[in-house]
């Protein structure tokens, strides 16, 4: 009986989540508090409780989720070398992701050959693994494509996982639990001031466990829309509502505090669009909370003012001047029609202009398309975009009038949109906290739809 019942112990959902949140959380601790020697413990127990969970794949998935938002902050203090490569913890995690999925494509082979997300990705994939011949640096290349298959791989876990309307909602929740640790550390930065300091910003920017105030801001924008989701659909009690509505408040808050434009732009855009597209009753805290804040905020103000008047240092001209010169370049250098290779833009930025002018990121995803592949490289793109939102539309007007696959279908479809906006002024492609979280609600969502077409036939 005492067998059976330790058994059971770890059978449960919330033990593992215990289990692996605190490891995660004792990573980002170290790394923060400079306990380096708890490091190899916390990675070794998320080691051996993801390949004990190998039988549980939603909970694997789950708390893949929650461990991957706390390791970015990591990545500025402990590498491991393999071979004279630095690699970080979460691009360790990556290579870990790489097999889990190579594992899975195969095994679930039958089922990738119906994946309406294969061809999106297959497009990316293959101009990708086509730059690398005459790539700028080989190295970069390879480990984009294998962090853009992970993302694939993931979406694909997802789609052959999901059975049903419930297991979409664990897989909410563990979206929601993947933001403790992130906030937790954000809210410590802002009590004690120690957050990205910006010439632009008087009071210090938290940027949680990610490497930017942007990265985290976007992020915290995504777990808005599926908290909105999760409200429409699954807040059927009371005390449901009052979970969310909670959840919600925290999220809108924390993204406040980021002071990112461009998360508070397009958070405003969704919630336009959703606003006149379905629940009119948003419009009127649109237009009343930010009124409301730029009266009684000083630096929100400031920010908003900026945008229309940008000063001389402000980071809208340095975006500017970063897009001019390093295009410049790039035609210059004979790449006008097929660009210097995948993810190699912050190298040729840095070849030109040095890191003495700032971040060598591109911050609009059709120049870095266009610096990394010419003119093939922007169709390439465009075309991976529309193939998504094609999928997003299709299965909206497929899906039962007010049902919540469509209501699902239609929110993503409005989430994608504002994220292109996003992409003009930042580096959306690259933001992997909000890639993973799009495309493996995706992937669920689309394993649903392949669930309900078999239940009719």
């Amino acid at each position: 009986m005492e067998k059976s019942l330790n058994t059971n112990f770890f059978r449960k959902p919330l033990v593992w989540i215990f289990i692996v949140g605190m490891s995660a959380f004792g990573i980002t601790f170290s790394t923060i508090f400079h306990f380096s020697f708890f490091l190899p413990a916390a990675s070794i127990i998320i080691v051996l409780s993801c390949v004990l969970l190998i039988r549980e794949p939603l909970l694997l998935l789950s708390l893949l989720i929650v461990v991957r938002m706390s390791l970015d902050y990591s990545a500025q203090y402990f590498t491991f070398t393999f071979f004279d490569i630095p690699l970080s913890l979460s691009q360790l995690l990556g290579i870990g992701i790489a097999l889990l999925g190579a594992i899975t494509l195969f095994l679930k082979r039958e089922k990738l050959l119906r994946f309406p997300l294969a061809i999106p990705f297959l497009i990316i994939f293959l101009w990708g693994s086509a730059t690398l011949a005459a790539s700028l640096s080989p190295r970069a290349t390879l480990q984009e494509l294998l962090r853009f298959f992970d993302i694939f791989a993931l979406s694909f876990f997802a789609y052959a996982t999901i059975e049903k309307t419930d297991d979409f909602r664990k897989l909410l929740v563990a979206f929601f639990a993947s933001s403790v640790i992130p906030i937790l550390f954000a809210l410590y930065q802002f009590t004690f001031s120690i957050g990205f300091q910006d010439e632009a910003v008087s009071i210090p920017r938290i940027f949680g466990t990610f490497s930017h105030p942007n990265v985290f801001s976007l992020y915290l924008f995504t777990l808005i829309v599926f908290a909105l989701l999760h409200f429409f659909i699954f807040s059927e009690s009371h005390y449901k509502r009052i979970f969310t509505f909670l959840v919600l408040g925290i999220l809108t808050l924390t993204l406040l505090l980021t002071f990112a434009r461009v998360a508070w732009v397009t958070l405003f855009v969704f919630a336009l669009f959703l606003a006149l597209f379905r629940y009119r009753m948003l419009l009127f805290p649109l237009i009343f909370f930010p009124l409301i804040l730029f009266v009684f905020s000083q630096t929100f103000q400031d920010r908003v003012l900026e945008s229309f008047h940008p000063g001389p240092d402000s980071s809208i001209l340095w975006r500017q001047n970063l897009w001019h010169d390093v295009t410049t370049k790039s035609i210059q250098d004979g790449n006008y029609w097929f660009g210097s290779g995948m993810d190699t833009f912050p190298i040729m930025s840095e070849s030109l202009r040095g890191i003495y002018l700032g971040s060598n990121d591109p911050h609009n995803d059709f120049v870095k398309f266009f610096v990394e592949g010419g003119v093939v490289g922007v169709v390439i793109y465009v075309l991976y975009l529309t193939s998504i939102l094609f999928i997003l539309i299709k299965n909206y007007l497929r899906s039962h009038p007010k049902s919540a696959l469509q209501l699902s279908f239609g929110m993503l479809i409005l989430f994608f949109i504002a994220l292109m906006l996003a992409s003009l002024t930042d580096n959306v492609f690259k933001n992997t906290p909000v890639q993973w979280l799009f495309f493996i609600a995706l992937g669920g969502l689309l394993a649903l739809v392949e669930k309900r077409k078999s239940s009719l036939q």
